[in-house]
């Protein structure tokens, strides 16, 4: 009896102590500033849902709802204005490759700009949640009306960190993940560096080209998406 009462002890310590490196494992990854490969795939999904609310704005698919001209023109051209600058900062051409130090200097510009960026975007989401709710005709919690609708609020195929949701942090979803973004990168203590992201694996495999190198990774992911916008953007100031 003591034998067992003690090995069952001895389990039990086990199983805490596994439970706190885990634990201690999980918070120093959440203490480590995103990277810079992290930071451009949320300004993509930052991108993708703003391109949404200027369509919106430009073209409201319902003529019953009303918001003034004047109105949407004002918070379309606010929206627009936030696109085309989380744009032109991370499509401004290839990462300088002479050194790993210019690199990480290049990479550290950019990550300092796209968190003004975002914290100005994160101020911005519930007026777009707001407005697009009402001119989409839907909620933006469950049952959303329509796919343009249940992208911009829940997230491409029901994906929920990428959608606006609320606009309000406490409710989840892109703005939440993106106010923990800011709180790692302002509170981390390192940074993953471009070249431990970037080299081969240990079986010699090359990894792909947004990998493998100090080529700035987003060019070709950006260039996709002004070739897809190119047009609306040209024409998207002016509200019909």
């Amino acid at each position: 009896m003591h034998k067992r009462s003690f090995g069952h002890k001895r389990y039990i310590c086990g199983v805490a102590l596994g439970i706190r490196v885990w634990h201690d494992h999980r918070m120093s990854q959440d203490l480590q500033k995103p990277s810079h490969i992290e930071w451009a795939e949320w300004a993509q999904i930052v991108l993708d849902r703003l391109t949404t609310c200027v369509h919106v704005y430009s073209k409201p698919p319902y003529d019953d709802v009303f918001i003034s001209e004047k109105a949407r023109q004002q918070k379309n051209d606010q929206a627009l204005g936030l696109l085309r600058r989380i744009h032109g900062l991370i499509d401004e051409g290839e990462t300088p490759i002479e050194s790993l130090a210019d690199v990480a200097h290049h990479d550290e510009q950019v990550i300092d700009g796209l968190a003004v960026l975002m914290r100005e975007t994160l101020a911005l989401l519930p007026m777009l949640s707001s407005d697009m709710q009402k001119l989409l005709k839907s909620e933006w919690y469950d049952k959303c009306n329509g796919r343009i609708a249940s992208e911009l609020f829940r997230g491409p195929m029901g994906d929920l960190p990428k959608g606006i949701g609320s606009g309000y942090a406490e409710q989840g979803r892109l703005p939440e993940v993106l106010t923990l973004m800011l709180e790692r990168e302002r509170s981390g203590d390192s940074r993953q560096p471009r070249a431990d992201l970037h080299r081969h694996g240990d079986t010699g495999e090359s990894l792909s080209q947004a990998e493998a190198g100090p080529k700035r990774h987003t060019v070709d992911v950006k260039r996709r998406w002004a070739d897809k916008n190119s047009n609306h953007l040209r024409s998207a100031g002016r509200v019909d």
